[in-house]
């Protein structure tokens, strides 16, 4: 039991991370990336299409609960029940509730919305009903579950052959090769229908493969064939309206383009107020060269559709006019005055990161120059270090042998004392650059420490103390060289 839970975990988590992956959430990791809350408030924002409380970008465990929070309070406001599900624990990596906590997200924002998702009295989703009425008709099928129903993968290729049998051999599968059948769907899913793999064959050719894993692998199907079939509705009524009314068709392409705009632009605005910018001079030219590419690449056909809308809705508009018929009123949030409303937003989100982004450079590019400075400075006082030994260590076995000797010694003691008390305070001036160095987040701050440390100050005092020791026993030569000297 123990073994069969534990595989049921590592599967979800495979399946849960792929739908996350699906839906432009990109993660390795589903039970420690979700922990600072940010991937799951932009997931929610993304399948609500709504606007969230903007994510704390903080480090601490506090930041990563708040924000946790907040993406659990806006599933309840959405009637989503998560009662045993708290902040806490998705910080914590609790690898059960984290996996119940997707589960709940999948049914509420991708199976709820299938309109047979109405759950029986045997607690039997009709979702199921759906897959029973489409494979019917085939042999060695028998779909009764989410679970052992699966596992030889004829179901998978019976679904796709039911809506399109140019895609499957449906003839040559045999129900004994469970890995062939199963990688046979999930190919043909990906490559022509555009349903990414979220299973692996050999998690599911085992006696019970995980029937969460498998209804959310199977609603894509039903989401894509659904869609098909409206598609092909929609183009049929769409013919029927155009010989009626060249009007319905004008507001239809209207309202479609003004949607995909206004989505697009929400998704822009979001990216542009995105200030997490890296640390290194290389990187942050890179982002200003994406930023020039959306300004010279992806904004301007965006400004030409947003010019084919107006003109599409002052067409309706004219025509509508001069047939006398009552004026279009555009639905609620797709209004040329909304439109407009949402690209000034992009054009101001659009000025501030690009401003944000050459301060950014200037700043980096000042700190590389603080950098360059301090290296050369910091040599220097390296070299100055070891010459500095080198003379002092001279100094400690050195005996005068006559007058001479000794003042030559005296006047070279006191050329390294006048030279050295002026140093401390360029040590000194050295440490401090480079902790601004270290403050404005340098790429490399270990290098900077690291120079720092061979560079110290010398204790000038300690070295005055040691000098002046010096020449004091310099000084106690004096009689016998004089007397010697007689």
């Amino acid at each position: 039991m123990l073994e069969y839970s534990s595989q049921r975990m590592i599967m979800q988590k495979k399946t849960f991370t792929n739908w996350l992956n699906n839906a432009n959430i990109k993660i390795l990791d589903l039970f420690t990336e979700l922990k600072d809350g940010i991937y799951l408030l932009h997931l929610l924002e993304l399948l609500s299409s709504e606007q969230l409380p903007r994510p704390n970008k903080g480090k601490m465990r506090i930041h990563f609960l708040e924000n946790n929070s907040k993406a659990i309070q806006f599933l309840k406001s959405k009637q989503v029940h998560v009662k045993l599900i708290g902040p806490e624990n998705i910080v914590d990596g609790d690898q059960t509730l984290i996996l119940g906590l997707m589960w709940i997200i999948i049914l509420r924002f991708q199976i709820s919305l299938i309109s047979l998702d109405k759950w029986e009295d045997n607690n039997i989703p009709s979702l199921l009903v759906w897959c029973q009425r489409k494979t019917a008709s085939y042999s060695n099928v028998n779909v009764k579950d989410f679970s052992k129903s699966w596992n030889n993968g004829l179901a998978f290729n019976a679904l796709i052959h039911a809506h399109r049998p140019d895609l499957i051999q449906y003839s040559s599968l045999r129900h004994d090769q469970p890995i062939i059948n199963l990688n046979n769907a999930f190919t043909v899913a990906e490559k022509h229908l555009g349903i990414l793999k979220l299973l692996d064959a050999e998690d599911v050719a085992v006696p019970f493969p995980d029937e969460k894993s498998i209804m959310t692998y199977v609603s894509f199907y039903y989401h894509y064939f659904s869609r098909q079939k409206q598609g092909q509705t929609v183009q049929k009524r769409l013919t029927k309206v155009k010989k009626l009314d060249q009007f319905y068709e004008l507001k239809f392409q209207y309202e479609h383009m003004i949607f995909e705009l206004l989505k697009w632009i929400k998704l822009k605005v979001t990216e542009l107020d995105d200030r997490s910018f890296p640390n290194s001079l290389k990187k942050m030219h890179l982002l200003m060269n994406n930023f020039k590419v959306f300004r010279t690449t992806e904004k301007p056909p965006k400004y030409r559709e947003k010019g084919i809308i107006e003109a599409n809705f002052f067409h309706i508009w004219t025509k509508q006019q001069v047939n006398n018929q009552r004026a279009y009123l555009p639905p609620e949030g797709r209004t040329l005055r909304h439109l407009e409303k949402e690209w000034i937003a992009l054009e101001k989100a659009e000025g501030s990161r690009g401003k944000a982004i050459l301060q950014e450079l200037l700043r980096l590019e000042k700190v590389e120059q603080q950098v360059q400075i301090f290296l050369k400075k910091a040599a220097i006082r390296e070299a100055y270090l070891r010459n500095m030994k080198e003379i002092i260590k001279k100094q400690d076995d050195w005996q005068p042998d006559n007058v001479e000797q000794l003042q030559a010694g005296t006047r070279k003691l006191e050329a390294i004392e006048a030279d050295m008390l002026p140093q401390d305070q360029r040590f000194k001036a050295l440490s401090i650059m480079a902790a601004e160095i270290i403050r404005e987040n340098y790429q490399d701050k270990a290098l900077i420490a690291k120079k720092t440390k061979y560079a110290q100050a010398p204790n000038t005092r300690s070295l005055c103390v040691y000098l002046f020791t010096q020449l004091f026993l310099i000084l106690l030569y004096v009689p016998y060289i004089l007397f010697d000297g007689f």
